[in-house]
């Protein structure tokens, strides 16, 4: 587990620990870290604990990280929902392992992730609600991204890789790139090595660390973001930064089709930090009842937000 420099505080530490314990990639190096983490401090314990304290109260999760001191039941909190921990897994989950699969059409439903190894050993990773095509010749390879979000570790080769979404492409021989696609608007970030991203009469060269951000109509925007909180999807969890209620939300929607549904502007401009789990919207929206002058109505079929004052 790595930190930024400069982690913005104590409860941000502790959500951040609390989301990669529960990781499906979580190993026994992130273990020791932990236990070395909670010993370097009186204040980490508690501070930990209080992050877990949310998990707690909106179900939990089976596999309960803390040591077995720590495992006091504990009622929810402010101070715990600023830590930022919350939800539940997502509805079907990571698959275990990668899975081979054929050249052709690759595609998740809503609140389900997968992992694919190409033909040509290229590995992908598909967030909820994605849909792409795979094809292969002798001279090049194809990702077509035709919705949704996908993690594409290139595998070397002398073809070139080539994604393609709606008229942008990014051509790359090898590297690691995240690229996501609501309907018009596309977001290509180089996490490992460099790739050129091309439209009809633009060529930009993409390092690594940088995203580009195209929509029809407005300049193409380069920019730097925190690759922590860019890759928290795929450990089943987003990160919010300063965000209003009406950002988080509809990136949480993604993830169910049990709608949340902000029911004023004054909801709607409420500004929120932290780490949350997808997958469940009702935990989501009692924290934020917790941590926000918000009250929520909870239906069937949908979840609303309303402000209080």
């Amino acid at each position: 587990m790595i930190f930024r420099s400069k982690p913005e505080n104590l409860n941000r530490q502790a959500a951040d620990w609390l989301a990669r314990l529960h990781a499906d990639d979580r190993s026994s190096r992130d273990e020791a870290a932990f236990h070395a983490w909670l010993k370097a401090d009186p204040s980490h314990p508690p501070a930990f604990e209080n992050a877990s304290t949310i998990w707690d109260a909106v179900g939990g999760l089976r596999d309960d990280p803390r040591p077995a001191r720590l495992r006091q039941p504990d009622r929810m909190s402010r101070r715990a929902v600023l830590a930022g921990g919350a939800g539940l897994a997502l509805t079907c989950g990571l698959g275990l392992g990668w899975q081979q699969a054929l050249a052709g059409v690759y595609e998740t439903a809503v609140g389900e992730q997968r992992r694919f190894v190409l033909d040509d050993n290229t590995r992908i990773m598909l967030d909820t609600n994605t849909r792409v095509r795979f094809t292969a010749s002798n001279s090049r390879r194809l990702l077509t991204l035709a919705s949704g979000r996908v993690d594409v570790e290139i595998a070397r080769d002398v073809r070139p890789f080539v994604i393609e979404a709606g008229d942008r492409s990014v051509v790359a021989q090898s590297g690691r790139l995240d690229l996501r696609r609501d309907d018009d608007v596309v977001l290509i970030t180089a996490i490992q090595g460099s790739a050129q991203v091309q439209s009809v009469d633009a060529r930009v060269e993409l390092s690594a660390g940088h995203r580009i951000a195209m929509e029809p109509g407005r300049r193409d925007n380069l920019d730097r973001p925190e690759i922590d909180d860019l890759l928290a999807w795929q450990s089943g969890r987003l990160a919010f930064r300063d965000e209003t209620v009406a950002q988080a939300v509809a990136e949480m929607n993604r993830y169910s089709r049990r709608e949340l549904v902000v029911a004023d502007p004054r909801a709607a401009n409420l500004r929120l930090s932290g780490v949350y789990r997808v997958g469940d919207p009702e935990a989501f929206a009692r924290s934020l009842e917790v941590l926000l002058p918000v009250e929520i109505t909870a239906a069937p079929d949908m979840i609303r937000i309303t402000a209080t004052r």
